[in-house]
């Protein structure tokens, strides 16, 4: 007699899954629970006909014979096409949930490549903010170079401003260092679009850091649904197993109690005409149970292979579940380290810009000269009118007064402010 659960595969099958729900187990997926020790101790309620002595067994198969042949008083011989029902419905089901497996994977592979490409993005935000700030402060170094060599300029034309007492050549030199006082304003411009270019940075960093604290919630979300879906997975996985454990010792039964009707049968056909037909109906009850044994036992097997997919490939799902942790947790730690980067270039930078524009040493610098230009060539325009004398004319002929310090005296005397204005090489703060 066939004890339940001999056929070699199934068993190889069943020890599989126990291996893999272990695996599942231990990788945190799933925790272990009653759900999951009712599946292996499945052996249907045919111990008796296979470890019991003869008496049990007897005493068992007689009552196994007993129940089927009152089923078949009351619907028939219709086991075989119970058991077709039970095996398609296994066979559904094991099939859904390969299927939900596959769904659930594919889930977690789109959640985690959205959430990497997410995070990626935002970094890549960062760091073209980060390429920004170098690039601006590079610039602010050039225009800072610009600036003094302007400056050289002015403090040369101040050297020629004072060796003359020719209005003209003062209001010419004059001039001068207004155009190029007005390239001066023309960098100061620059470095005001600089600065925007650095503002706009700034704004689509922060934004990249709000994104980034939803994209953490997001992969936090996606983890935990992808462990929650794997957990339930498991558990109606572990429950078809037993069904399927089930359905296999039903079939064993169907086999058990099939050989006993034919051997009934053949018994009943030695007694004259009541043992016929007695014989004929147990002859039939049997076929039909050796067919629901059949359906049963290979079917069984059919969809506890199914369901080893199934299983088997939520260790997929829990590999990919340690891997979308570590991938979110790298992608996160790049990003950190953009952020970190940015926050020790911005501060510097915007006190930098600050040294050119609104307030900053060259801005004040600049409205200081613009105001002296402006009231010089003001006054050189009313001496050029007739106003004023040149020196010398009022200095006799032979006369040993240095020219440059007579020059001085007259460019205090006709208030030159532009000497007064003091230059100096313009360094960024």
């Amino acid at each position: 007699m066939t004890k339940v659960g001999s056929n070699s595969e199934y068993q190889a099958l069943i020890s599989q899954l126990q291996g893999t729900f272990g695996q599942l187990s231990s990788m945190g997926a799933i925790k272990g629970g009653s759900y999951l020790n009712s599946v292996w101790g499945v052996a249907g309620n045919v111990e008796a006909l296979v470890d019991g002595d003869e008496s049990q067994k007897s005493s068992a198969i007689q009552g196994l014979i007993n129940n089927v042949l009152s089923i078949v008083e009351k619907l028939g011989n219709q086991e075989a096409a119970r058991a077709r029902k039970e095996v398609k419905d296994g066979e559904k089901a094991a099939q859904q949930l390969s299927e939900d497996q596959k769904q659930a994977l594919t889930e977690l592979n789109n959640g985690l490549e959205e959430i990497g490409n997410d995070i990626e993005n935002q970094g890549s935000i960062v760091d073209t903010a980060n390429g920004t700030i170098d690039a601006s402060q590079a610039e602010l170094i050039e225009k800072q170079e610009k600036i003094n060599d302007i400056i050289k300029q002015i403090q040369q034309k101040q050297q020629e401003l004072i060796q003359t007492t020719d209005p003209e050549k003062q209001k010419a030199i004059l001039t001068e260092i207004q155009g190029l006082s007005g390239q001066i304003a023309v960098i100061v411009a620059e470095v005001e679009t600089i600065q925007t270019k650095v503002q706009a940075a700034a704004v689509s960093v922060e934004q990249a850091v709000v994104e980034i604290e939803t994209a953490k919630g997001n992969a936090v979300e996606i983890q935990e649904n992808g462990t929650l879906k794997v957990t339930e997975l498991a558990q109606q996985g572990a429950q078809e197993v037993a069904e399927t454990s089930q359905t296999q010792a039903a079939g064993v039964q169907n086999g058990v109690v099939a050989k006993a009707l034919e051997a009934q049968a053949a018994a009943s056909n030695f007694i004259p005409v009541a043992g016929g037909a007695a014989s004929a109906k147990l002859s039939q009850t049997a076929v039909d149970q050796e067919m629901a044994s059949g359906v049963r036992t290979a079917g069984a097997l059919g969809n506890l292979r199914t369901l080893m997919q199934g299983i088997g490939g939520l260790t997929e799902n829990t590999n990919l579940l340690v891997t979308f942790q570590n991938a979110i947790g790298s992608a996160l730690d790049v990003f950190d380290r953009y952020v970190g980067d940015y926050n020790t270039k911005i501060e510097p930078l915007i006190t930098s810009i600050g040294s050119f524009v609104g307030d900053g040493d060259i801005a004040v610098t600049k409205s200081e000269l613009d105001s002296a230009l402006e009231a010089d060539l003001s006054n050189i325009e009313a001496r050029l009118s007739g106003e004023d004398s040149k020196p010398e004319e009022e200095a006799e002929e032979g006369s040993e007064e240095d020219p440059v310090e007579a020059a001085l005296k007259y460019a205090e005397a006709t208030s030159l402010y532009t000497l007064n204005v003091e230059l100096n090489p313009f360094e960024i703060v």
